[in-house]
């Protein structure tokens, strides 16, 4: 089914015959024969937007909604070639037949399908290596200022969190098979039209609307060809290009409007709120603050009585200054394409304009691509492609809503009202005085020759340029800002650059030997140059504010910082793949790769791989089964590295530091920098930058088993993975003693697990009649397991009570930190106090914290203090599976229903709204109403990381609902094709979590200030 509606699609977007006249695809008019007849299935249905050209000419035509066309030729020699997706090609002489019947059959469109792959191209039915692919068209129904959070639920193994979908500029965490490293990079890179762009997660340089397929290289087979850059999996975007033959005009937009899927939850009725805090209060032993007088910072509180009376002036409804009644995004799209024989071209400009829920926090960006490619010769083809891209970000966010209702926003002269002196929360003041905003113009261009010097022997050399400039100001002005207070304004500007320069050049030489031999080879070699600058500077201290940011040099002080960082990339590469009779295929890859980054001793390392495929269906026993359309085995094994730390760490680094000496502040600067701070307030500083000439790369080894299975005429395709990672010798921070000055210095120390299984199902339900059906389903599920962590003397981990394990993140609540590294259990693990209920009854020796309503803490002692040795490993937030399910129904085609839904199984989170949600009060402890669910109020205590806060996190979203219609040639005679869709994102979250969404970050800890966003579309396609 869905090969029917590719090819409708196409039908749909391609032009009748008799508004040709201007387009290189020539119509011949006033020949001889007149030709007419029908396509069809090998089901005997009929095939639109089958293409019927006549051979070794680029005239043709597409066969209408019923599957016929019309055609002249030039004589009954003349040769029809008859092409439609999942179909095998046909050739029909015309002779004197002039109205023909053409019935075509199915191939196996899976296997005949190109698929990218590093440094060249291969068919999915001979991949040796586990590659997932997904066309551009799917994921473009939604508007994102970046690409990678379209891809969530529609690619196994390949996991993206999108916990912030309110951010107008996008952006994501991506990981391919699981975390594999805890100080390096765990992004995988991105590769668009060969072009390394680098992590994913935020490429705003990418324009969705202009991608045309997605290739993700998850096993090491396919990843290891990309060397030190290829351990967390890779992405390949390839671009839409003009193809020979037509020469269109197409435009397509989108405008969504954004609302909060559940309502905000504030306190809307303030006396509640007053009473509640005044029981805390009183739980604490301390005076109440709703009794009619000012508090120590001076501010006048009412009392209860003044609230029930209504004789309180005041009730304000923050929200109504902080949010929107509705975020809005505009995505427009106009683009050029065509071709001949010798020219394709690609023209695309695209605006994109998007909106936060919060007033003023904005995001727009212009994009331009422009791809040509030319045929100078039979033997040689000039490709070229450059694009720009132009943002502009005002960040505007993070305001509080659920601030003190019983205040006014301004005082009566009409500035801004502060409850106290310090009070720098006025959301007003914060959006209208405080400046936060950034722009950027980034570009790339290359330029690529592919000369076929033999008919065997291909060379392709290719140079990429990456350049861009960005800037930002901010301004934090006195009064209501903290830094503007402190400073008497505080301002900055900074600006950088960075320019990538990359050449690529390889041979491919590829051979079909008698005997049923095929090989190819492939040599080549990249060398990546990247350098990066930035200046920045900040004003403190303004007699004057009118200009704000723009004048600081009006400021009584001055602070320019600026930096410089290179790094080079040399490698060379080679792969060889063979295959005997069609049925076994072998594919060896290595790579050599030179980083500037690693020590003296280790700058160059090594990273191959291999894999085997048995086709087990060109065997007779399979065949004779009648069972299979596909059935294929694969396994590979290789080694892949990562170099994803900043550059300089393996050199001595120079720093500075500040130090007063009679009131005096001064500046020294000598060998050694800060590169962190630790402790209670950051108030002691991590010293940094020794030299590490052993520092290495990281190394991931990966073993990979799959099945690749078709049944029905492939109607039902399967693809299964297992895969087991290790990776060693851990980039990370390695503890030194105090006598050598440093605190700090990088090492390679460690290893961590990952394995798990994927399954990709792919199933075309209903293929007749009407109504068709198509169902595809991916499933995810990883283990992740620290294995070593290190000597002790080296890592500084802890050992209690058999459990070794480190701090590995920031602190929570009153505890330094919540997530830890520990030997025998996944990355990320929560550490914390085991909590059994709610204390209810009252001990021989009452302190508050075993008092009756407290926390029943595992470890309380006597005293009411904590033993923190009793604390333990109290959850884990990675998903026991992911899996998206695809669901997609078309009618009389021209009506379509998908729908998507993604779930997240078996993480926990830890979720501090359990304890601050305002909905949730009600059920707090009190004698009245004694309880094991929550705590009783008390405004002096001191909360730690504990299992009271661990939540099932997993959750089934309804992702994207899309409807749309696309109208038939009949309908739009003047155009091409149109379609029209409406899109409903993130309609509804099922869960059982406090928090306001269950999607976190990897570390597991609910952060959400409100729920989360619901986007409905409107969309529309047109070709000219």
């Amino acid at each position: 089914m869905k090969v029917y509606l590719l090819n409708i699609i196409f039908l749909f977007f391609s032009v009748p015959l008799n508004i040709f006249a201007n387009n290189n695809v020539e119509i011949l008019k006033g020949v001889d024969i007149r030709i007419s007849g029908v396509v069809k299935g090998d089901n005997g249905e009929t095939l639109p937007g089958a293409s019927v050209t006549i051979k070794g000419t680029s005239k043709g035509a597409i066969t209408d909604v019923e599957g016929r066309f019309v055609i002249n030729v030039p004589s009954e020699q003349s040769i029809l070639v008859i092409s439609f997706a999942g179909m095998e090609l046909k050739e029909v002489v015309v002779g004197q037949n002039v109205n023909l019947e053409i019935q075509l059959k199915s191939s196996n469109k899976n296997l005949d399908e190109v698929i990218v792959v590093g440094y060249g191209t291969v068919k999915k039915g001979d991949l040796t290596g586990s590659v997932a692919s997904i066309k551009g068209d799917k994921i473009t129904q939604v508007s994102s200022g970046s690409f990678e959070t379209l891809l969530q639920g529609r690619v196994s193994g390949l996991t993206v969190i999108n916990n912030n979908n309110d951010n107008p500029q996008g952006g994501s965490t991506v990981r391919i098979r699981g975390v594999s490293s805890i100080n390096g990079s765990n992004a995988p890179l991105v590769v668009l039209d060969g072009i390394p762009l680098g992590d994913a997660g935020n490429l705003n340089a990418i324009n969705p609307n202009i991608i045309s397929s997605i290739e993700v290289l998850k096993d090491a087979s396919a990843t290891a060809i990309y060397g030190s850059r290829g351990a967390n999996g890779v992405i390949m975007i390839t671009t839409k290009r003009g193809t020979e033959g037509t020469s269109n005009v197409w435009f397509n937009q989108k405008n969504s409007f954004g609302f909060f899927s559940n309502e905000l939850d504030y306190w809307r009725n303030p006396l509640d709120m007053a009473i509640l805090e005044n029981e805390s209060y009183e739980n604490a032993g301390v005076e109440p603050r709703y009794i009619g007088k000012k508090d120590q910072l001076g501010t006048y509180y009412p009392s209860i009585t003044e609230l029930k009376n209504n004789d309180w002036p005041y009730q304000t409804n923050w929200s109504d200054y902080i949010f929107r009644k509705a975020s809005v995004t505009q995505d427009y799209n106009l683009g050029v394409e065509g071709g001949s024989q010798k020219d394709h071209y690609y023209v695309s400009l695209g605006y994109y304009k998007g909106q936060g829920m919060q007033i003023d926090d904005d995001y727009n960006k212009l994009s331009l691509d422009l791809s040509y490619d030319h045929n100078v010769a039979k033997t040689l083809v000039i490709r070229s492609r450059t694009g720009f891209y132009r943002g502009k970000r005002n960040v505007n966010y993070g305001m509080d809503y659920t601030r003190n209702p019983l205040f006014p926003v301004l005082n009566g002269d009409g500035s801004y009202y502060k409850m106290f002196d310090t009070d720098y929360g006025n959301p007003l003041a914060l959006t209208n005085e405080r400046t936060n905003k950034g722009e950027n113009l980034d570009g790339y261009a290359q330029l690529q020759a592919d000369w076929d010097i033999l008919p065997d022997l291909k060379f392709v050399l290719r140079g990429n340029a990456r350049s861009g400039m960005g800037n930002t100001y901010y301004f934090n002005p006195v009064k209501y800002t903290v830094s503007g207070d402190r400073f008497n304004g505080d301002g900055g500007i900074g600006a950088s650059n960075y320019l990538n320069v990359t050449s690529d050049a390889y041979l491919t030489y590829t051979k079909k030997l008698k005997g049923s031999h095929d090989f190819s080879v492939m040599l080549g070699s990249t060398i990546e140059n990247s350098v990066s600058k930035g200046v920045s500077t900040v004003g403190q201290g303004f007699s004057n504010t009118v200009l704000r940011e723009e004048n600081l040099g009006g400021a009584d002080k001055q602070i320019v910082g600026s930096y410089r960082t290179e790094s080079v990339l040399m490698s060379g590469f080679a792969r060889l793949n063979y295959t005997f009779k069609n049925k076994y295929l072998f594919t060896f890859t290595g790579r050599a790769d030179g980083s500037s980054k690693f020590g003296t001793n280790n700058k160059w390392g090594f990273f191959p791989s291999g894999a085997l495929s048995w086709k087990l269906i060109e065997e007779d026993f399979i065949k004779n089964l009648n069972v299979f359309d596909q059935l294929k085995i694969r396994t590979s094994y290789g080694i892949s590295g990562n170099q994803g730390i900043s550059p300089y760490q393996s050199i001595s680094q120079y720093g500075q530091d500040f130090y007063y000496l009679n009131g005096e502040e001064y500046i020294i600067y000598g060998v050694g920098r800060e590169i962190g701070r630790e402790g209670e307030g950051n108030r002691y500083v991590q010293w940094g930058g020794m030299a590490s000439k052993d520092l290495r790369w990281e190394k991931t080894a990966q073993l990979d088993l799959g099945l690749d299975m078709s049944f029905f005429k492939s109607r039902l395709n399967l693809v299964f993975d297992y895969y087991h990672k290790i990776t060693t010798d851990l980039l990370r921070r390695q503890f030194l003693n105090p006598s050598t000055g440093f605190d700090r210095v990088w090492t390679n120390d460690g290893e961590i697990l990952n394995k798990g299984i994927e399954l990709s199902l792919d199933a075309n339900v209903i293929t007749k009649g009407d109504l068709k059906f198509n169902a595809g389903l991916v499933f995810n599920a990883n283990r992740n397991k620290v294995v070593s962590i290190g000597s002790k003397s080296s890592s500084g981990y802890s050992e209690v009570n058999g459990l070794k394990y480190e701090a590995y993140g920031s602190g929570v609540l009153n505890d330094a930190f919540l997530n830890v590294l520990a030997i025998g259990y996944p990355v990320n693990s929560f550490y914390g106090y085991q909590v059994n209920g709610i204390i209810q009854d009252m001990p021989d020796n009452p302190t508050k914290t075993n008092r009756p309503g407290e926390f029943n803490y595992v470890g309380l002692k006597a005293d009411g203090t904590l033993d923190p040795n009793a604390r333990t490993i109290i959850g884990d937030p990675n998903p026991d599976f992911t899996a998206g399910l695809n669901l997609q129904f078309t009618y009389k085609k021209g009506l379509d229903l998908a729908i998507q839904f993604y779930t997240v199984y078996g993480n926990d989170i830890f979720s501090t709204r359990k304890l601050n949600g305002i909905a949730y009060t009600a059920d707090r402890w009190t004698p009245e109403n004694p309880n094991n669910l929550r705590p009783s109020l008390r405004a002096d205590r001191q909360y730690y990381a504990s299992s009271w806060f661990v939540e099932d996190g997993s959750f089934l979203r309804v992702q994207n609902v899309t409807l749309g219609y696309t109208f038939s040639p009949k309908q739009i005679r003047k155009l091409q094709g149109a379609r029209l869709y409406f899109n409903i994102n993130n309609p509804f979250t099922f869960s059982n979590v406090s928090e306001f969404d269950p999607e976190t970050s990897e570390d597991g800890r609910g952060s959400a200030p409100y729920s989360r966003i619901s986007t409905f579309t409107t969309g529309l396609e047109i070709k000219f």
